[in-house]
Parts: structure tokens; C-alpha cells; sequence
């Protein structure tokens, strides 16, 4: 007689990935990406990413594969499935990070830089050599 305990369903358990769907056109864009030779690194590793996923390839096959951890991997599968219908470069891009606020304002940094490329002379400001102090 097969006695099933609760401990035992769950170590029984598994998780399995969400497969990915790739038609014809996205497969040969991301295979095509993995083959360019100046393509970025992390946009050549989140492709692999896409494709081991779409072959089937679990979270933890892949991270094993490609030397990843397996939050990266979840990240990238999580967010291809997501941005379905978004252009296909921007469903590979980095998210935008937060940072810190500007500084000037873009009209700010033109008025610099229109002064810094101005001649002196022409501002009526005189220019004249001082000694540095020794």
C-alpha cells in the first residue's frame, strides 16, 4: 500500500516555467542577434534567455547554462511574455532606472555652453594673464 504525505507531495512538487512562444520572425531576429558579432553582451544574453525558453529549457537549466542566476532569468522571460505587442527592441532594452533629478535645465546647459564658445572680447570682459602663485 503507496502512503503519499503531505512532505511528500511537496518535495514531489515542481515549479515549471511559463513556455514561451516564438513565431517564425522573432526566433530568426533573436538567433540573428546572438550571431552578430558587435551586438552588446547583455542584449546577445537576454536572446539566449528567450530562446533556450522557447525550446523548452526551464529557469534553472537556463541559469545553469548560461551562467546566470536564476532571478535574472525569470526576470527576462517575465518581461519578454509581458511586452508582447511592444517593438521588439524595446522588449529586450534595459527598464528605465530612477536617478537623480537634473541638475539645469536644458535651456540652462544651452546658455553655458553658447557663453563658453563665445570670444571674450565680444562680452566686453578683459582678458589678462595672472601669475600663479609659486
Amino acid at each position: 500500500m503507496l502512503i503519499i504525505t503531505c512532505v511528500d507531495a511537496f518535495v514531489m512538487a515542481r515549479y515549471v516555467a511559463a513556455p514561451i512562444d516564438l513565431t517564425n520572425k522573432p526566433r530568426r531576429r533573436l538567433e540573428a542577434i546572438v550571431r552578430e558579432h558587435s551586438a552588446p553582451q547583455s542584449l546577445v544574453m537576454r536572446a539566449r534567455i528567450i530562446l533556450l525558453g522557447a525550446a523548452g529549457a526551464g529557469v534553472r537549466e537556463t541559469a545553469e547554462q548560461l551562467g546566470l542566476g536564476r532571478a535574472s532569468v525569470q526576470r527576462w522571460r517575465a518581461r519578454w511574455t509581458a511586452t508582447a505587442g511592444r517593438p521588439f527592441r524595446e522588449r529586450l532594452a534595459d527598464a528605465p532606472r530612477p536617478g537623480t533629478p537634473a541638475t539645469f535645465t536644458p535651456e540652462q546647459i544651452c546658455a553655458i555652453i553658447a557663453l563658453a564658445c563665445e570670444n571674450p572680447s565680444d562680452a566686453s570682459l578683459p582678458i589678462r594673464r595672472v601669475a600663479c602663485p609659486s
